[in-house]
């Protein structure tokens, strides 16, 4: 689990750096490399699950975000994580 501390300013440039982190995050979401991702604008704070064997290689994950440099945060090991899978209906053809 990762906890990042978003900036109390939110600069233009940050804010133009949203559109390319949200893409990276879906992407990396859709990977299975993320398996969470949750943003709290009033409490300036952004929580992600990564899967990694190491903090090494979260926080490569983390360097891929457009938004890391403007951001300071931590890395807790879980010892287990559960969350409820979004279910999709199954198309009928009836």
């Amino acid at each position: 689990m990762v906890e990042i501390d978003l900036p109390l300013t939110m600069t233009d440039e940050f804010i133009a750096l949203i559109p390319e982190q949200r893409s990276i995050v879906s992407e990396l979401l859709s990977e299975k490399v993320l398996t969470s991702y949750s943003v709290s604008l009033e409490g300036r704070k952004l929580w992600t699950t990564v899967i990694g064997e190491s903090e090494n290689d979260v926080a490569e994950v983390l360097m891929d975000f457009p938004i890391i440099d403007f951001c300071g945060y931590k890395i807790f090991r879980l010892t287990f994580h559960n969350n409820a899978d979004f279910i999709i209906p199954q198309f009928s053809l009836n």
